[in-house]
């Protein structure tokens, strides 16, 4: 496994109208560990399918993706981007059925963000309320059910950045570590840092969050 990563930022498809500076992981970030971690005709999983970059990138490689989303009018757009309409459904990851999504070698994703201090809920799209304690015991929780949805054997990687406001610095990454950690069927393998190629024109940081690198945390299913 890779400790190190530089890749080109950038996404493949622009957002869906009405969206502004809404994050989303590079496909080249995805595309790096279907490949490394999958074959062909595999099934990827994605619990937070957002605007449905994994699921798509894992269809163009030839390996069928699932996933799940809580927003229906993400879905609505994730099916437009795929040639299989029920490779996406509206589901809430803390809630949905492990049996219903075919044993899959790897699940790449990136979970819905949180500071400490926020009072929105992360789970109900920033709509109701939650503590960060509350969060991280609703990752393990939404995480204790992908563990189901995946063979052992195979791969859990998220997404993830540690996030710096003004308030502060809320170690997300590391915290994420640690709740998905407490899933028994899930064993911490280690991190890719991931820094990115940007090109001359973008402003800002990587991820909007004041770092320019993020983190891959890779678990691996065991029996």
């Amino acid at each position: 496994m890779d400790t190190y990563l530089s890749l080109p930022y950038g996404h493949d498809t622009p957002l869906p109208e009405g969206y502004v500076d809404e994050v989303r992981t590079p496909d080249a970030l995805v595309e790096r560990f279907v490949r490394e971690r999958t074959d062909p005709g595999d099934a990827v999983f994605d619990p937070f399918a957002g605007f449905g970059t994994t699921l798509a990138v894992a269809e163009r490689l030839g390996r069928e993706p699932h996933g799940l989303e809580y927003e229906p009018d993400r879905v609505r757009r994730i099916v437009d981007r795929l040639a299989d309409p029920e490779a996406v459904r509206h589901a809430d990851a803390l809630r949905f059925d492990p049996d219903t999504v075919p044993a899959c070698v790897l699940c790449f994703t990136s979970p819905p963000f949180m500071t400490e201090g926020m009072a929105s809920n992360p789970f109900e799209n920033y709509a109701g309320e939650s503590t960060y304690d509350d969060y991280l015991a609703d990752i393990e929780t939404a995480f204790g059910r992908v563990a189901d949805a995946v063979t052992p054997g195979g791969w859990v990687v998220l997404d993830v950045s540690n996030l710096r406001t003004d308030e502060g610095v809320t170690t997300l990454a590391w915290d994420l570590a640690d709740a998905v950690s407490g899933v028994d069927a899930l064993s911490f393998a280690g991190e890719t840092v991931v820094t990115w190629e940007r090109p001359p024109d973008h402003e800002g940081e990587n991820y909007q969050y004041g770092y320019d690198h993020s983190y891959c945390l890779s678990f691996e299913r065991v029996a």
